[in-house]
């Protein structure tokens, strides 16, 4: 039988997930959740990013992105700025308490990163990502989205 790419994206992502856990801190004050998060309003800093944009982002539900927002604004790591459009919205953006995390944050990912693409030749890599670009492209023909990539690798 062939191996599935469905089954194949799942399984990494929950490994991911799994080793993101693991490698928390016991007494982290942040979840997986809030690091996501904090983690698309860094890669989108400056600019007016509401609820809805998490919740395409993560996959979550709006219940899930609004407490994980709370819990943010009450540590002081994200404000809610109301727009002046619409009263129903809300953006959310980083404070400067952030800066510290962010620095972690960053050298914790490309250390991350450095270490599952260690023994990974370069014409491989190469060949992955042209790979997961035709995936996305695909999925995005069957959806009607457009592709989101990454050159950053």
């Amino acid at each position: 039988m062939e191996r599935s790419i469905i089954k194949e994206l799942r399984s990494v992502e929950q490994l991911l997930k799994d080793y993101l856990e693991i490698d928390r801190k016991p007494n982290e004050k942040y979840n997986i959740t809030q690091y996501h998060i904090i983690g698309y309003l860094l890669k989108h800093d400056g600019e007016k990013v509401c609820q809805k944009d998490l919740e395409k982002e993560t996959g979550l539900k709006k219940a899930s992105i609004t407490g994980s927002i709370d819990s943010l604004v009450e540590k002081g790591t994200v404000i809610r700025v109301p727009s002046t459009d619409d009263k129903r919205k809300n953006y959310i953006y980083l404070t400067d308490k952030i800066l510290i995390l962010r620095k972690q944050l960053e050298d914790k990912e490309n250390l991350f990163n450095d270490q599952i693409k260690g023994n990974i030749p370069e014409e491989d890599k190469e060949a992955f990502f042209r790979v997961m670009d035709k995936i996305k492209d695909n999925i995005c023909k069957l959806s009607g989205s457009k592709p989101e990539t990454d050159q950053n690798g």
